[in-house]
């Protein structure tokens, strides 16, 4: 789990994070988030906020699953409350540093971090409120074009120095409008049709469109970050390098659409989903992590092997037993606990820093 260097941890003492951009939203929601953050007392570690949020967004997607499968109107919101929670702890964790003097290299680290982890929840929370039983397999894919382009927003950030965060604000609005759906419109509006006089849309399901403007927009993302990075990388190993994290991300791709139409999806279809995050969500925070470092990204990752070997033998047409899959989740999670754990450990004792607690002011 070392694949950050010394030299580097070291060298995140004059990290600054660098933003392309904001939106006409953030800016609507800037004043209340500023707010929000003059009322936080100095005690309260920003990475505390940055955690209480991650919870939040983790916790929100158990209660969409609990909501779909009891379909009570009350617990539809539960979600939507819970990312909007965690929107606002992401927004102000950082100006609650900054105003309390406790900016640390640790916060960029934790913070965007948590946002890989929280990428991936969302994602199911959205995919089980589209569809609870997760009976489509295009679903799946819709599900993996929005967590590539989450990934390849970190790889231009790796490749530019800055990261293009525009739109995240929204997405996050548009999907705790989702989530609520079933509750305003009542949990049988996703069996209705489109009727069949409106052009191109008529006889699908009223989720259909939208589930497939989700993929072909997070396409669209991912190319277009493909198309800029590939502009900006010169030379022929250089180039070669920079293709990597394409390889990955069309692997982890292409092994979950085959989840998408195998037995697994078929009887247990939210664990073939939580495979496929978790797996996924390795891989948004190793990248936010080489991100952060400047660390070239690799050819091979172990992390990667549970799933794609699990995968393979499925697609050899050797049915593993379901408890092999509930061993590759669990295997996933402890990787995933154990490159926080360890880097975490690194930098702490590196750049002596704490985690959770209140940062002294210089001089104390």
């Amino acid at each position: 789990m070392d694949f950050i260097p010394d030299e580097a941890i070291q060298a995140l003492a004059g990290h600054q994070f660098q933003s392309a951009g904001s939106t006409w939203l953030d800016e609507k929601m800037d004043p209340f988030w500023t707010g929000v953050a003059k009322r936080i007392p100095r005690s309260v570690s920003p990475n505390l906020i940055s955690v209480i949020g991650g919870l939040c967004c983790a916790l929100a997607a158990a209660l969409t699953v609990v909501a779909n499968r009891w379909r009570r109107a009350p617990l539809y919101f539960a979600g939507p409350a819970l990312i909007f929670v965690y929107m606002t702890c992401d927004a102000v964790d950082g100006k609650h540093a900054r105003n309390t003097k406790q900016s640390t290299p640790l916060g960029a680290v934790v913070d965007h971090g948590i946002d890989a982890f929280c990428a991936f929840t969302t994602g199911v929370a959205v995919t089980v409120t589209a569809d609870p039983a997760l009976e489509d397999p295009w679903l799946m894919l819709a599900y993996c074009m929005f967590h590539g382009a989450w990934f390849s927003a970190q790889w231009g950030e790796l490749t530019w120095g800055s990261l293009d965060q525009r739109g995240i604000t929204e997405g996050e609005f548009a999907s705790m409008l989702v989530i609520a759906l079933p509750g305003i419109l009542g949990p049988n509006f996703r069996d209705h049709w489109i009727p069949t006089w409106v052009p191109l849309l008529g006889g699908r399901k009223i989720l259909q469109p939208p589930t497939i403007f989700v993929a072909l927009l997070c396409f669209c993302v991912s190319v277009s970050f493909v198309v800029r990075i590939s502009a900006k990388v010169e030379g022929g190993m250089e180039r070669l390098q920079a293709t990597y994290p394409l390889i990955h991300l069309t692997l982890h791709t292409m092994a979950a659409m085959h989840l998408a139409f195998s037995p697994l999806q078929g009887h247990h279809p939210l664990l073939s989903f939580t495979v496929v995050g978790m797996n996924a969500a390795l891989l948004m925070t190793k990248m936010r992590f080489m991100a952060t470092f400047r660390v070239p990204w690799p050819l091979v990752h172990l992390e990667m092997v549970p799933f794609l070997v699990s995968v393979a033998i499925d697609a050899f047409g050797f049915a593993l037993p379901v408890a092999c899959w509930y061993l590759v989740v669990l295997t996933e999670m402890l990787l995933l606990w154990q490159m926080w754990q360890r880097l975490l450990q690194r930098i702490c004792s590196s750049l002596q820093v704490p985690f959770l607690g209140e940062v002294p002011l210089k001089g104390e």
